[in-house]
């Protein structure tokens, strides 16, 4: 963790200067805001200040190399939520789940919320200084049930709402994994026919001294290009994809990419589907819990990946302020269907927005599932007819010589 020196002035105005250990400047300020200090200047502390221990440097890399998985996340919510309803006071119940966790970094993060909030912040802030763990989503979620003196049920909801995400994320991979099980062996595949068989039976035919079919011309030359200049090709792919990820970096990269991933067939509706209940979870988990529709809208467009999608929701706070609302604002929109803008007007129009958000988001995620198990099941057959062609060509071409020699030469 680095180190910041800082000059502040306490409460009779008198300078005092010092070094604190934290994760950001930020932290260091809320640390002397706290001891009753007005910050007035914060820096890195040179490198020397630090540690020079070895066992504390591999420590810190072992620390930056472990995550908080979703499930660790799930898990600390519904701990929280039971004994917080259960009337254990907030400090004491997250001592208890701090020492119950089995994830070390989310322990140690655990200690500084801990901390934070036997120092007077509220858990919400006090969860806020640590966004690596805790996105906006949970924050606003918690600092809303705080405020409406709800929040177990709010932390049981995040534990729902985890829960959710990852088995969405859980049903995605698994239908995936066999198709990229499929083009990883199909590459070894042909990749040790091109390196070990073609070269020795290429040097069978050399021998013969005999006029080789066009297939085996072809066959021959890629696979000697290929030996050749292998390294020439790796490293031409390889600056072409940093290349392509130094454009999609750029903000008319980055929306070109996401656009042509949307018109890509099977594929962009499966994607726009993620998108959409992702939407109305989040937005509809958030209003549940009391956020105000701005803030939430602000924060559920932050769940989006797609910037095209994330530009049309981009247009319903204009919409809100101006008189109107969500529905009215999506209509004429080329991604949100009409069934869609339909339920959300009837849900505006019930008071029951977040009833309405959240039935669309789960129908969605249903559609989600399907569309990926249909997605799979076109490519798998895909992926076996081009290993099928190419190694079937690399056959043929191996065996067309064969048939073709000549016995009354050699």
């Amino acid at each position: 963790m680095p180190y910041f020196t800082y000059k502040a002035k306490d409460g009779k105005g008198e300078l005092i200067n010092g070094t604190l250990e934290a994760e950001s400047q930020s932290t260091v300020i809320s640390r002397l805001q706290t001891m009753g200090y007005f910050p007035l200047e914060i820096v890195g502390a040179p490198e020397d200040e630090e540690p020079k221990a070895i066992g504390a440097r591999f420590r810190r890399l072992a620390q930056a190399s472990e995550r908080i998985k979703t499930n660790d996340l799930t898990i600390f919510y519904r701990q929280m939520s039971d004994l917080v309803s259960a009337g254990v006071p907030l400090v004491k119940s997250l001592g208890i789940v701090k020492t119950q966790s089995d994830n070390d970094t989310l322990r140690r993060l655990l200690s500084k919320v801990d901390q934070d909030v036997q120092g007077g912040d509220t858990f919400a802030r006090a969860l806020g200084r640590h966004p690596q763990a805790f996105d906006k989503l949970s924050v606003a979620m918690i600092r809303a049930g705080e405020a409406g003196g709800l929040l177990e049920e709010t932390l049981d909801r995040l534990a729902d709402f985890a829960e959710q995400e990852e088995e969405v994320r859980g049903r995605v991979r698994s239908a995936l994994a066999y198709p990229v099980i499929m083009i990883i062996a199909g590459g070894l595949a042909v990749g040790v026919l091109v390196t070990f068989v073609i070269p020795r039976i290429v040097t069978i035919f050399e021998d013969l001294q005999q006029t080789l079919p066009l297939m085996t011309q072809i066959l021959i030359a890629v696979t000697d290009f290929l030996s050749s200049f292998w390294l020439l090709v790796l490293a031409g792919a390889v600056a072409a994809v940093a290349l392509a990820r130094r454009y999609v970096s750029t903000d008319a990269g980055r929306v070109a990419f996401h656009r042509t991933l949307l018109k890509i067939p099977v594929l962009g509706e499966v994607l726009l589907k993620r998108e959409i209940a992702r939407f109305t979870r989040t937005l509809g988990s958030l209003v549940r819990n009391g956020v105000p529709i701005l803030n939430a809208l602000d924060i559920a467009s932050e769940v989006l990946t797609n910037v095209i999608i994330r530009e049309e929701i981009a247009r319903i706070p204009e919409g809100i302020t101006q008189g109107g609302g969500m529905a009215a604002t999506l209509r004429g929109s080329q991604f949100f269907p009409p069934v869609v803008i339909n339920m959300i007007a009837i849900g505006e129009e019930t008071g029951n927005l977040h009833s309405v958000l959240l039935k669309v988001a789960s129908s969605y995620e249903i559609q989600v599932d399907r569309s990926v198990k249909t997605l799979t099941s076109i490519i798998e057959p895909l992926i076996i007819l081009v290993m099928g062609l190419l190694v079937g060509f690399i056959v043929i071409s191996m065996l067309l010589p064969i048939f073709e020699l000549d016995p009354t030469k050699g």
